[in-house]
């Protein structure tokens, strides 16, 4: 019973029924008639409520009457309307509609799934069992004399003068090499930013390097560049504790993801799926399309133009 208690998808059924038990008992009598077109539309306290509240979050101040009578105009404009391209069959079919009421239904799985609270046991499992993840990367900070092969006749025979005469002790750095659009001293930066900016073969050559001596010269996408790595930072693993904020979220984030998963499989039992003949060689089978729709949530293609 502990066990079921705990579990996400338990508060999403629970908060569901309420919810639905709520709206039922709110709305009690009007839902047969509006669809049919035949009920009122009801302007109510609670509706005067919603509407001045937004405005008053928007604008920082009460609504005056005109634009209270302003608000009400429009909404209910929105509600005949609503009623009307219902009655019309205008719901049906719609990629934008359809994909809104997917996403209602995401958000409260969502939100139902951060309901359970971890315990200490369960942060440190998952941070056992993900150790790497959580991992820091190794970090360089280091000065470098550029070269640009379009201003030299010989290139590498220039940078390996320059480089002499910097491992003899010249210090007048700023008169040695050629102007570049990156800073002479790059500091604390992964290898992936490295990369970015200099290219990986440059990358994969400065995290090679010793501390404290000149080298070079080095080719990056640009040209060569003498380098001086002043302080490297190996890989690190960080104590549990050190982590624990991220490991929590992590931890929440994963749930979700199972939780999301396991509400999609049900809804592939609860609902007939039948797909053609035609295109079953294209799609395969049913069999772990729960785990790709949970990958594709946030991936949807665009609608056309058009269709908004």
């Amino acid at each position: 019973m502990k066990r079921w208690l705990n579990e996400p998808l338990a508060h999403f059924l629970v908060l569901g029924a309420l919810l639905f038990g709520v709206y039922a008992w709110l709305h009690n009598g009007e839902s047969g008639s509006r669809v049919n077109g035949a009920g009122p539309v009801r302007i109510t306290a609670k509706e005067i409520a919603f509407l001045t509240e937004t405005w008053e979050r928007l604008q920082q101040r009460e609504p005056t009457r005109e634009e209270l009578h302003a608000l009400v105009a429009g909404y209910l404009k929105e509600e005949l309307l609503g009623l009307e391209a219902r009655e019309m069959g205008l719901d049906q079919n719609d990629l934008i509609i359809r994909r809104r009421l997917a996403q209602k239904v995401e958000f409260l799985v969502k939100d139902t799934s951060r309901l359970t609270t971890p315990t200490d046991d369960d942060l440190r499992r998952f941070y056992e069992a993900n150790m790497e993840s959580f991992r820091s990367r190794a970090r360089v900070s280091f000065t470098h004399v550029f070269f640009n092969p379009e201003t030299h006749r010989d290139v590498a025979a220039d940078a390996k003068a320059a480089l002499a005469a910097l491992s003899r002790g010249a210090s007048a750095i700023g008169d040695i090499g050629d102007p570049f659009m990156l800073d002479a001293a790059l500091r604390d930066d992964d290898q992936q930013t490295v990369a970015g900016l200099l290219g990986d073969p440059f990358a994969h050559a400065v995290f090679a390097l010793k501390p404290g001596e000149w080298h070079g010269p080095i080719a990056s996408s640009f040209g060569l560049h003498l380098v001086r790595v002043t302080e490297a930072k190996p890989v690190r693993q960080p104590e549990f504790s050190e982590v624990e904020p991220q490991v929590r979220e992590r931890w929440r984030d994963e749930r979700q993801r199972e939780a999301k998963q396991r509400y999609y499989e049900r809804l592939l039992k609860k609902y007939d799926v039948v797909v053609d003949e035609s295109v079953k060689p294209l799609i395969g089978p049913l069999d772990g399309f729960a785990a790709l729709a949970n990958k594709a949530i946030g991936q949807r293609p665009e609608v056309p133009q058009g269709l908004e």
